[in-house]
């Protein structure tokens, strides 16, 4: 159903996605008071994927990539406007919202809090995909060594002062990765892949980041599922057979 989009942010979600979290992770973090409306991605009697050619016009105006999150309000003037990417969502609501700052004042720290949002989103999130969709051995692998060095980068990453990446204070950083840390359960079930002990730092960050209370009031539970664990293993499973036609399918096969 078509949202109404007034004056107050409106937010375009899917309980499912990782990017959309992202951006209702800042949203949470900053109070910013905003309508969730959550997109119709998927056919509820298939479970695939509706592409781009079959989803509502009124979404694909909002985001011609027919993606979520995209955030949206009416102008002084009466018209819609439109953001959408995960990043470029969090990076105009630190704009829009600087009070409750996700960024370090610092210049250079600031700069390197990008890097690592770079760096994660380039070779990290694909990786996951890639892994969860290759049915052979030799690739399963190859991408298990890829995840391996990632994340023993990531642990090299957090803080020294910790407890967050950027230090004492939940950053932009925290809220692009933590997504994926929570969904980690689902390459253990279905690839028997886990953090590496020795990566302790990174573990601490991880508990302690899906604890806050952004990142739980991000995670809501589809009508039918038990919980958000199960779901999402359900979400993933055609991942997992490489069955799913979504756009992160296509986009990291």
């Amino acid at each position: 159903m078509e949202p109404v989009v007034g004056s107050k942010l409106t937010f375009l979600s899917a309980w499912f996605c990782p990017f959309a979290q992202r951006t209702w992770i800042v949203l949470n973090e900053k109070l910013v008071d905003f309508q969730l409306a959550e997109v119709a991605l998927k056919d509820p009697k298939t479970g695939l994927w509706h592409q781009l050619e079959n989803k509502p016009d009124w979404f694909v105006r909002l985001n011609p990539l027919g993606k979520v999150p995209v955030l949206a309000h009416k102008d002084a003037s009466g018209t819609v406007r439109s953001v959408y990417e995960s990043l470029i969502c969090n990076e105009y609501l630190e704009e829009c919202h600087p009070r409750l700052a996700m960024l370090p004042s610092d210049p250079v720290a600031r700069a390197h809090a990008r890097i690592i949002i770079d760096r994660f989103n380039s070779k990290f999130v694909p990786v996951f995909y890639r892994f969860l969709i290759r049915q052979e051995a030799a690739g399963q692998e190859e991408c298990a060594g890829q995840l391996r060095s990632e994340l023993a980068w990531l642990d090299s990453q957090v803080h020294e002062r910790g407890p967050y990446f950027a230090g004492q204070e939940f950053s932009l950083v925290d809220a692009a990765i933590i997504p994926w840390f929570t969904r980690m359960p689902v390459l253990q079930h279905y690839r028997s892949f886990h953090l590496p002990d020795k990566l302790t730092r990174l573990a601490g960050w991880a508990q302690r980041a899906a604890r806050r209370q952004s990142v739980l009031d991000s995670e809501t539970v589809p009508p039918g599922a038990e919980d958000y664990s199960a779901a999402l293993l359900q979400h993933y499973s055609r991942y997992a057979d490489a069955s799913a036609n979504s756009t992160s399918a296509r986009d990291f096969k």
